[in-house]
């Protein structure tokens, strides 16, 4: 487990978590399991939250 975003959860406004494994990194919702498709992650690393700027 590696950094977590707080009510960052765009479909239930939960917490993220970025998951760091072998050969990849993804960002997924602690409370209902959405994992970020790639656009939804690169604007949440461009403002901190996947709220469109």
């Amino acid at each position: 487990m590696g950094k977590l975003w707080l009510k960052c959860c765009p479909r239930c406004r939960g917490d993220l978590v970025l998951y760091r494994e072998l050969e990849e990194t993804y960002v997924q919702c602690l409370q209902c399991g959405h994992t970020l498709n790639s656009e939804e992650e690169r604007v949440m690393r461009t403002n901190g939250t996947t709220r469109a700027a």
